[in-house]
């Protein structure tokens, strides 16, 4: 079910409209329309609407998403996003961490330490990546900024990316991001791919990201084109490694 219908089956039980849902909880209607259109329901504004109509289904609202922990894709989901009330073309939300807790939530944890996530591996071509994965090993890594480390196969991105190199990623950007140019990208679709290209956006008006790679050799499935509806998010590689 998406945002949308979830809004309007709380409209239709409590409410005359989405401005009125919208006060009733607390926020400005330009939320409510940003969860429309980004079809995401935030930790935030789920807090808001059990805060003021704690008889509806908590997991209902969340969708049945499962925790980082067994999920086939060891990446920030929704409570790790962005979750401004207003979103801006271009712009980017910092989340504030509690003291001691890193972005997992774990107080044990360096905070110099990322991720290495085995098992779930970036593919540089376009196919599915598997539903199981090995575990998370905490890496001990020179950069704080560094999240997450995949092991990469293929040659879509030679000369820069080599088959079997290590990328690290940095915190996942939104689709409301502007891609900087010649910087690749951990690209996570809605379907469960993780590919790694270079990205750019023609504009909010235009339904596809462009998606090309540094290899002129190798031809990308739809001409690169990866509609926006199928994008999930985008982790900046910050780093390419030949072992770790």
């Amino acid at each position: 079910m998406t945002a949308e219908e979830k809004i309007t089956i709380l409209v239709e039980r409590y409410c005359r409209n989405r401005s009125h849902l919208a006060d009733m909880i607390g926020i400005t209607p330009q939320a409510v329309n940003n969860w429309v259109y980004r079809d995401r329901i935030p930790r935030k504004g789920i807090e808001a609407i059990m805060s003021r109509f704690p008889d509806v289904d908590i997991e209902w609202l969340r969708g049945g998403s499962v925790p980082i922990s067994s999920g086939p894709l060891p990446l920030p989901d929704d409570e790790e996003e962005e979750e401004d009330d207003v979103l801006q073309f271009g712009s980017r939300a910092n989340a504030a961490s509690k003291p001691g807790e890193n972005q997992l939530g774990s107080p044990s944890q360096s905070k110099a330490s990322a991720l290495f996530v085995a098992g779930v591996q970036p593919s540089l071509g376009d196919v599915q990546q598997p539903d199981n994965k090995e575990g998370l090993i905490p890496l001990e890594m020179p950069r704080r900024d560094i999240k997450y480390v995949f092991q990469c196969h293929g040659d879509s991105m030679l000369p820069r990316i080599k088959d079997g190199d290590y990328v690290a990623v940095g915190e996942a950007l939104g689709r409301y991001e502007v891609f900087q140019r010649g910087t690749p990208y951990l690209v996570q679709t809605t379907d469960g791919r993780l590919m790694v290209k270079l990205v750019e956006d023609p504009g909010p008006a235009y339904p596809y990201l462009l998606l090309s790679t540094e290899n002129s050799n190798y031809q990308l499935a739809d001409g690169g084109r990866l509609a926006k509806k199928d994008f999930k998010a985008a982790y900046p590689v910050l780093m390419v490694m030949r072992d770790i």
